[in-house]
């Protein structure tokens, strides 16, 4: 009985020891309190599609948002490359005269372009467009005209614009704002030619 138990014994630690020394995976691992936990890098993921169905009312809504984000955003992107050219041309400015001059040319310039089209857009497209050269400025609509073409030409166009009912010291803040995280999220996928 002693030789089938020490047998047995001398078995199992024999089967022990292989299955220890088998061909194993190396992965890494972290410590956190004493113990070992592995760890894997997997690459990002984004979803873009929305957990739960959308009722009819709410597809009409985002199908509207998206169809004035995209109308709208070439416009703020405009808007963001007119201002980096012509603020480098003004940082290069001789004198306040010559930057006067390139001030009331910008003006000049952002009228004749953009006139016309602002003035047909929607209300709804207004607000989001106002939101969208924040967005891509880091400045509001009414500060930019402000600096360009002083107070008294950015009172009058406020007054205009709340008039109409949109607001040109709008901020855009995804992080706090659904509206404008939605926003952010259709711009993604325009960038990114989802949509």
């Amino acid at each position: 009985m002693k030789k089938i138990f020490c047998l047995s014994f001398l078995m199992s630690l024999a089967v022990a020891g292989f299955s220890q020394t088998g061909g194993g995976i190396t992965i890494f691992g972290t410590i956190y309190q004493g113990d070992t936990i592995p760890m894997s890098f997997l690459e990002p993921v984004l979803v873009t599609s929305y957990v739960t169905p959308l009722s009819v009312q709410e597809q009409q809504k985002y199908s509207k948002l998206i169809r004035d984000v995209r109308k709208v955003y070439p416009y703020a992107k405009q808007a963001e490359s007119l201002l980096l050219s012509y603020s480098t041309l003004i940082s290069n400015a001789q004198n306040e005269s010559q930057k006067d001059k390139i001030r009331k040319q910008a003006m000049k310039d952002i009228e004749n372009k953009f006139s016309g089209k602002v003035k047909k857009l929607k209300k709804s497209q207004g607000k989001i467009l106002s939101k969208l050269i924040y967005r891509q400025t880091g400045r509001s609509s009414y500060t930019l005209i402000k600096n360009f073409a002083g107070g008294t030409k950015a009172f009058f166009v406020q007054t205009t614009a709340k008039a109409m009912g949109v607001s040109l010291d709008a901020t855009f803040d995804p992080a706090n704002n659904e509206e404008d995280r939605i926003i952010d999220r259709i711009i993604y996928c325009i960038d990114n030619g989802k949509i």
